[in-house]
């Protein structure tokens, strides 16, 4: 099972608008999705800070702004096997 994670931090509308996204998607199925607040940590803060929200899958990464069709295009590159 494949474990997509999505940098994100709070009060952020991007964010949510990504993981509502993430979660409208049929291909994330059979998928583990977690999520990871970049406010936790100075590392994450310097790395994502000014790219939230990011999806990652392993070392591949999405950066913001993403829509459903890039999203979906991006999953199946990466996630659906």
């Amino acid at each position: 099972m494949r474990e997509i994670v999505l940098y994100t931090t709070e009060h952020c509308s991007l964010c949510d608008a990504a993981m509502d996204l993430l979660l409208s998607i049929p291909e994330i199925r059979g998928c583990t999705l977690r999520t990871l607040d970049i406010a936790t940590s100075d590392e994450l803060m310097v790395e994502f800070g000014q790219r939230i929200p990011v999806v990652a899958i392993g070392d591949a990464q999405l950066d913001a702004p993403f829509d459903a069709e890039k999203l979906r295009e991006w999953l199946q590159k990466n996630a659906v096997r």
